[in-house]
Formats: C-alpha cells, structure tokens, sequence
C-alpha cells in the first residue's frame, strides 16, 4: 500500500508539473532572470538578507534603518514588472498547492476541511 502511495504521489507531482499554473510561473521565472536589472535586484536582496541573518545569528537586533533599508529595497523590486509579475505568478501557485494539500488532508481525514464550507472569503477560497 506504501508503495502504491507513493507512487500516486510521484504521479500528482508530474500532474502538477504539466499544469498551465506551473509552466506559467516556470515561464515567468525565466523572463525575470533572463533581465540583468531583475537579477541585480535579486542579488542585492539577497546579499542583504545574508547580512542580516549573520547579524542575528550572532545574537544582534536589526535596527530600524537596517529594516527600511530592506523595505525599501523589496519596494523597488516590486516595481520592476518582471519581478512583480513572477511574485504574484508564484503566490498563486502556492495557493493552488495549499489546495491541493487541503485535498489530501479531506481525503486523509474523510471530510472537507472547515474552509470549505459556506465561506467565500478570499483567505478560504471559494466554495466548493
């Protein structure tokens, strides 16, 4: 039964890689670091948080420059549109994986979780 499950997983996983959600967000990643001003972005973002994170790995507070100063640069990635546009593509698909584990859960559990029910608030998706 293990391996059956197992395999129903690996066959999920090459379903969910055929999706149109995931060749979009693969499509849109691939245009973002394909633009030398995204990746200079990307790559100053991330110097940032490896500096940040050895400071509070050895016990320091970030201050509230050290915070605006990441601020304001996640802003100014924000406003590139390649970058916009793969963020909003991949929380999307984060989203549509939350559902699909939600459909596990139900199918673990034998019921519908409780987000499912008359809800149609934007944090529980639509009805079902």
């Amino acid at each position: 039964m293990a391996d059956m499950v197992l395999e129903k997983a690996l066959e999920l996983g090459k379903l969910i890689a055929e999706s149109d959600k995931y060749k979009t967000m693969r499509e849109k990643e691939a245009a973002m670091m394909s633009d030398v001003d995204a990746i200079m972005f990307i790559e100053k973002f991330q110097g940032l948080q490896q500096q940040h994170q050895m400071l509070r790995m050895q016990g320091n507070e970030l201050t509230e420059e050290q915070l605006n100063e990441v601020y304001a640069l996640e802003d100014q990635m924000m406003s590139h549109p390649l970058i916009r546009e793969f963020a909003e593509i991949q929380e999307n698909f984060q989203k549509f994986l939350g559902q699909v584990n939600e459909r596990i859960s139900e199918g673990i559990e034998g019921k519908p979780p409780e987000s499912h029910g008359s809800c149609s608030c934007s944090s529980c998706g639509p009805s079902s």
